[in-house]
């Protein structure tokens, strides 16, 4: 989870405590430059919904499988469903993040009904996605931030809880209202799968996108088109964040030098690593391997 890991640093609200039994907590997250976090995987009994207001963040799914999300979207991860920062490291941004209850733990929901709880957790349970957020959704999560700021909501006042129960029911419908959107219009998803298992397959190969969609029976500008759809980027850069992610373990698990990573995972020279490397994580290959050795001891 987002939250978890990064409490002492944000501040959190739990649903209880202003009366919203199905939201176990929410909060918001600020990174003013990339910095390690744990390793560890988070699952919750309830989906989890982060909106990434700012800046650029990616998680992966214990199948491997990337979660990448760009300021001005959000991404779903299912109930039960593990995942975790990639590479050990969040980038500069600033986010928003709900972790919602299990519906078999809620007898008794404030912002949804009892059928509601389940309806919205089995359809966000289906698969984790990205999605645009919407300004509806995206005034709520201000009104919520400023809401947060004010002392007022820590000593008990009445109106201002019920405005926040009020934007969480927003920003939770929007939420649901995506899904439901992005659902109906996925078409060949299976088409998507296989891309993916033929690149996490080999993900330091070199990768021809239009030899691996003949291979799938499709055009290389449908692959392109129909992947960015669905995974919110286009096929080469996810391969691209996946051999980041690779060569983050070796930064981490060898002596090797950054040139000779750089070389090995096909990025040219050594500059070119770190420029990518900087555009994804926002520090460098040498700044991350520091960082990853101070965690570590």
């Amino acid at each position: 989870m987002l939250g978890s890991q990064i409490l002492d640093l944000n501040a959190s609200i739990t649903g209880k405590d202003i009366g919203v039994p199905e939201v176990k907590t929410f909060g918001f997250a600020t990174f003013q430059k990339a910095m390690a976090t744990s390793d560890s995987w988070s699952s919750h009994g309830g989906p989890e919904l982060v909106f990434v207001i700012e800046g650029e963040a990616c998680w992966e799914l214990e199948n491997e499988a990337l979660i990448p999300v760009t300021g001005g979207q959000f991404a779903l991860f299912p109930a039960n469903k593990k995942h975790r920062i990639v590479n050990g490291l969040y980038p500069p941004s600033h986010s928003f993040w709900i972790v919602v209850a299990g519906a078999s733990q809620v007898t008794d929901p404030a912002l949804l009904t009892r059928e509601g709880l389940r309806d919205f957790q089995n359809h966000l349970g289906r698969r984790g996605l990205t999605h645009d957020i919407e300004p509806r959704c995206m005034d709520a999560i201000s009104e919520l931030n400023r809401l947060m700021g004010d002392p007022r909501i820590y000593t008990g006042s009445s109106l201002l809880i019920a405005e926040m129960r009020a934007a969480l029911h927003t920003v939770l419908i929007e939420g649901w209202k995506a899904q439901d959107k992005k659902l109906a219009d996925r078409g060949n998803s299976s088409l998507i799968d296989d891309f993916l298992e033929v690149l996490h397959s080999d993900p330091d190969a070199e990768l021809n996108i239009g030899e691996v969609a003949n291979r799938l029976g499709f055009s290389r500008s449908y692959l392109h088109n129909r992947f960015r759809k669905e995974v919110g980027m286009s096929p080469s850069d996810y391969a691209q964040r996946l051999r980041i992610k690779r060569s983050c373990s070796r930064l981490v698990t060898s002596d090797e030098s950054v040139t000779d990573i750089a070389m090995e995972f096909g990025f040219g020279s050594s500059q070119y690593f770190s420029r990518v490397f900087r555009k994804y994580l926002g520090t460098t290959p040498t700044e991350y391997r520091h960082q990853m050795l101070i965690r570590e001891h």
